[in-house]
């Protein structure tokens, strides 16, 4: 028989049991909760200087799931996120201005099975924060399509104006303009600017992105120059350390803008879909330069002792993408058209604090006018992970005929200039107009003013000879004591005597009764001559009045 005692004691017991049982069956029956792995960026951060900034957060998931559930606040007041699921992006974009203040934003976020995801951040919109550009001069447009014709040629897909980035470099060249930074005469960075000095939206180009609410990856090209735009964003290309955003396949979208001698390109980039290697010039380009003359800060021979300018035009290999943290250079090899290497001048990371993922490559001395060139590059990759992968490329190109006529026709059309590179062996020939009532020729329907006008004597068309050396990629030099002009390509070497009816060819003395002839003390050569020296195909247009050379 039980006690009062030992009856209570049994009913607690009973009680503990009834009440163990019920929460283990709650405990077991629900489904367990795991915390969600993930990174992310939010944005903007700090202080902001425009008045509609996008407010928004990027998510990397690791599992990649997709969210049950999302819900934004700014100062506690939910507000319509937009979603992307595809790249993971969730945006607000103010439809009214943003009242100068603290904000602190939020976004909450629910997975099936898993805990669920705050994050959050704040930022400030300063007093006298700006609307973001939205309108465009003809300038900027011109700028756009120049640098639109390099992705062209490059094989690359076009890119567009961001507002944003068009705020940024306005902001910037203006700043640089207003107080006369001088990057020449001083030590002071185009890049950076001083909070002391009107105008400052921050110190570098991390905190003036942040100041227009940018969330992409960013860089920054900026030239000092009196120039128009377009002239300096092809100086820019030029230069080896300023043409490396130019080649990101991940390239989506630019800012730009001049003001006076300031000239500032502000480029937007996607994360990229994998690692792809460009190379510059491209293959089968047709018309690339043969030197750089320098004027690039950094200097890019400052690595090579006793290199000294003009170089050949430098040869860039760029290898961007996810997951790629540098690269090391394995071989680097140019070939003339007779097959002798060309002496390089070589940067890579490593021995260049100024290069990641790039390597620019440039030969010695000039490259030849008119010439091809077969290049090889090959790389290895150090992935982030640690692991390594190699990459190659061998491929051609061909210098421009004349300096400067290659960049002429890409903005001329450059479309029919990427075509060209298409037709690459097919199409090598280039075309020389003269019109004997002209006073421009024509190279490759590029115009060209003359020198001298053509000269017509007794029947007989004459050419200036500089003229001709100039469309032809010559060069030409006056020799007094044979009276005699010494005309000079490759491997060929005509002299014109003006004093006797001949002519000599690589050293080789021929009679003519086409010679050449001083006319007002300038060496003027017979039409019919040109047949005879050259090795081009020479045509006479009786309708037009026009010598055409073809070579």
């Amino acid at each position: 028989m039980l006690t009062n005692h030992e009856s209570r004691w049994m009913f607690h017991v009973k009680l503990i049991a009834i009440i163990f049982v019920l929460f283990s069956s709650i405990f077991w029956s629900a489904k367990p909760t795991y915390a969600l792995s993930y990174g992310s960026l939010s944005y903007p951060q700090g202080d902001v200087g425009l008045l509609r900034p996008d407010i928004g957060v990027t998510l990397e998931l690791s599992e990649g799931k997709t969210p049950e559930s999302y819900h934004f606040y700014l100062n506690d007041k939910e507000l319509n996120v937009s979603y992307d699921p595809v790249s993971v992006k969730f945006v607000y974009r103010p439809t009214a201005d943003l009242l100068p203040g603290n904000y602190n934003a939020r976004l909450v976020l629910s997975f099936n099975g898993y805990q669920p995801i705050s994050i959050n951040w704040k930022f400030t919109v300063i007093k006298g924060a700006v609307s973001l550009t939205s309108e465009t001069s003809k300038e900027q447009e011109d700028g756009l399509r120049a640098i639109n014709d390099y992705r062209t040629k490059l094989g690359l897909s076009k890119v567009k104006f961001s507002n944003a980035l068009n705020t940024a470099a306005q902001k910037h060249a203006q700043y640089l303009s207003s107080n006369k930074i001088d990057p020449i005469r001083t030590s002071v960075s185009l890049h950076d600017e001083d909070p002391a000095l009107p105008g400052y939206i921050g110190k570098s180009l991390r905190e003036r992105v942040q100041f227009i609410g940018y969330s992409r990856s960013s860089s920054e090209d900026v030239a000092y120059n009196r120039v128009s735009l377009v002239e300096a964003i092809d100086s820019l290309f030029d230069a080896p350390y300023h043409r490396s955003p130019f080649m990101v396949p991940g390239l989506v979208e630019i800012g730009v803008f001049r003001d006076g001698d300031y000239h500032v390109i502000e480029f937007g980039f996607s994360d990229g879909i994998a690692p792809e290697l460009v190379v510059s010039p491209g293959n089968s380009d047709v018309y690339v330069p043969t030197l750089f003359d320098g004027h690039e800060t950094p200097d890019p021979i400052r690595l090579h002792a006793g290199a000294e300018y003009p170089v050949g035009y430098p040869i860039m290999a760029s290898l961007n993408g996810p997951g790629v943290k540098k690269v090391s250079l394995d071989e680097a090899e140019l070939k003339d058209e007779s097959g002798i290497s060309v002496s390089l001048l070589k940067n890579e990371p490593g021995k260049d604090d100024h290069l990641d993922t790039e390597v620019i490559v440039m030969p010695s001395k000039p490259l030849e006018l008119d010439t091809t060139y077969k290049a090889k590059i090959k790389l290895t990759a150090i992935m982030e992970d640690g692991s390594t992968r190699p990459y190659s490329k061998e491929w051609t190109f061909r210098t421009e005929p004349r300096v400067g006529v290659g960049v002429i026709k890409l903005h001329k059309d450059a479309v029919a200039y990427s075509l060209q590179m298409a037709n690459f062996g097919l199409n090598r020939n280039h075309l020389v107009s003269f019109g004997l009532n002209e006073d421009k020729y024509l190279l490759d329907l590029i115009p060209y003013p003359m020198k001298q006008k053509p000269y017509i004597q007794a029947g007989t068309s004459y050419l200036y000879i500089r003229d001709l050396a100039a469309a032809l990629g010559a060069t030409v030099e006056w020799d007094d004591n044979q009276k005699a002009a010494v005309y000079k390509k490759k491997d060929k070497t005509i002299i014109f005597y003006t004093n006797r009816n001949a002519y000599s060819l690589n050293g080789v003395e021929h009679m003519t009764e086409s010679a050449a002839k001083l006319i007002h003390e300038t060496t003027m050569i017979p039409v019919r001559l040109l047949a005879e020296t050259l090795g081009a195909k020479v045509t006479y247009e009786e309708s037009t009045r026009t010598v055409n050379i073809n070579y």
